[in-house]
């Protein structure tokens, strides 16, 4: 019992030696054949100082037969302790240790057995790892899966806010722009309405001059009227302006007037900032090609990238005009230019301009130059987003202390609409 538990805890160790081990045995052997070999040379020794040659003879025949057969037990047993700690690693899991197999014998046949077990447990060990790392690949995907659900998510949730606070800004614009016709229309009225009290005291009356003084009147009623239609022209245009951001309407890619549509969100926008900014106001020039024509778009969505674009540009003026104060001029330039296949939208500005650190970063999400805290940083993004979807481009050109220009070309007719 004692020898098998000493057997058992020796193969622990790759190198240890039990009581019943191949190496030692191989040792004890060895020593017999060296104790026989010197036996021999004595012998040999001992008849050649007596001069007896056939046992002289004899002694060295078999010093050779044992010389030859000793060299071959060393090459055997040599080989079969390198076997035998091969396959104490083996067991251990050591994959990496191997003997080249030599020879054509048992020894040789064993090695490349072993050799094919190794073979085999490292294969066998690759699939268990693949395996394994398949499944946590998949757990990670289904991860990676949820976390994207959940940014996507977020995104959209932060953009509808984006919306929304756009949306704010436009609305504010919109009536702080239909104040002054409303304010027209009320007064046109109410001085109208004088009118008519005054024209039928006069048509009760019967006379030449009472009749002409109603045709007066009547004149006045009419430029009144006029007046009125026209600023009234004025609150349908920017009421058609807020319009094309409610949702409910058709959608979609549809031919627009896109000059018109450029000359609405401008006056738009502008109004819009200078709800916040009063005493704000720049030169705006327009510089539109009348070759322009109907363009294929989404409506709302290039009419927000038109009003982000123009606020943009107000705000970076409104931030220079604060550093230099009254000795600048505020000065905004948007065109329109026509060509075969696509029409090119510019929005420039004599404002703060951007260095490159900036432009590189600029059409990144909550990147934002603007001090006021009423924006996310979402405007440029939207607008890159936008375009990219018409299948169109934007390039910023900048020179700090200077301008800002962006450049917006779309495809009169995407080619996702045929």
């Amino acid at each position: 019992m004692a020898a098998v538990l000493n057997e058992n805890n020796a193969g622990n160790d790759p190198f240890g030696m039990s009581r019943f081990s191949i190496r030692r045995y191989s040792v004890q052997h060895f020593l017999l054949i060296g104790l026989t070999n010197g036996l021999l040379v004595g012998l040999t020794a001992v008849a050649y100082s007596h001069g007896y040659v056939p046992l002289i003879a004899l002694s060295a025949a078999t010093l050779a037969v044992v010389l030859v057969k000793t060299a071959l037990v060393i090459w055997v047993g040599i080989r079969t302790i390198a076997v035998e700690a091969w396959i104490r690693r083996l067991g251990m899991g050591d994959l990496e240790y191997r003997i080249e197999p030599r020879g054509n014998d048992e020894v040789a046949k064993a090695c490349q057995a072993l050799e094919a077990l190794r073979q085999n447990s490292i294969r066998a060990m690759q699939l268990d790892l693949v395996s394994q790392l398949s499944t946590e690949l998949q757990e990670r995907n289904g991860e990676l899966e949820q976390a994207l659900a959940d940014l996507r998510e977020s995104q959209d949730r932060i953009i509808s806010q984006q919306k929304l606070a756009e949306l704010g800004e436009l609305a504010s614009g919109m009536a702080h722009e239909m104040r002054n016709p409303l304010q027209f229309v009320r007064n046109f009225t109410s001085l109208s309405q004088e009118l008519v009290a005054e024209l039928l005291e006069l048509l009760e009356q019967p006379g030449e001059v009472h009749r002409q003084q109603a045709e007066g009147l009547i004149k006045d009623l009419a430029g009144n009227l006029e007046r009125v239609e026209h600023h009234s022209g004025r609150l349908n245009s920017i009421a058609s302006a807020m319009m094309i951001y409610d949702r409910r309407t058709e959608g979609g890619f549809q031919p627009v007037e896109l000059n018109q549509l450029i000359v609405e969100q401008t006056n738009l926008g502008y109004q819009s900032l200078r709800v916040y900014e009063p005493g704000f106001s720049a030169d705006v020039s327009m510089e539109l090609d009348p070759a322009l024509g109907e363009t294929v778009v989404v409506p709302e969505d290039v009419a927000r990238v038109i009003s982000n674009l123009v606020m943009n540009a107000c705000e970076a003026m409104v931030e220079k005009l604060r550093v230099e104060g009254s000795g600048y001029q505020p000065r905004l330039t948007v065109a329109t230019k026509n060509s075969e296949d696509a029409v090119t939208m510019m929005v420039r500005d004599n404002g703060m301009g951007m260095n490159r650190e900036m432009m590189a970063r600029m059409f990144n999400p909550f990147v934002t130059t603007r001090s006021t805290g009423r924006n996310m940083g979402l405007g440029l993004s939207l607008v890159w987003d936008v375009i990219r979807e018409h299948g169109g481009s934007v390039e910023p050109e900048s020179e700090p202390g200077r301008y800002t220009e962006m450049k917006v070309q779309l495809p009169k007719r995407p080619a996702d609409t045929g």
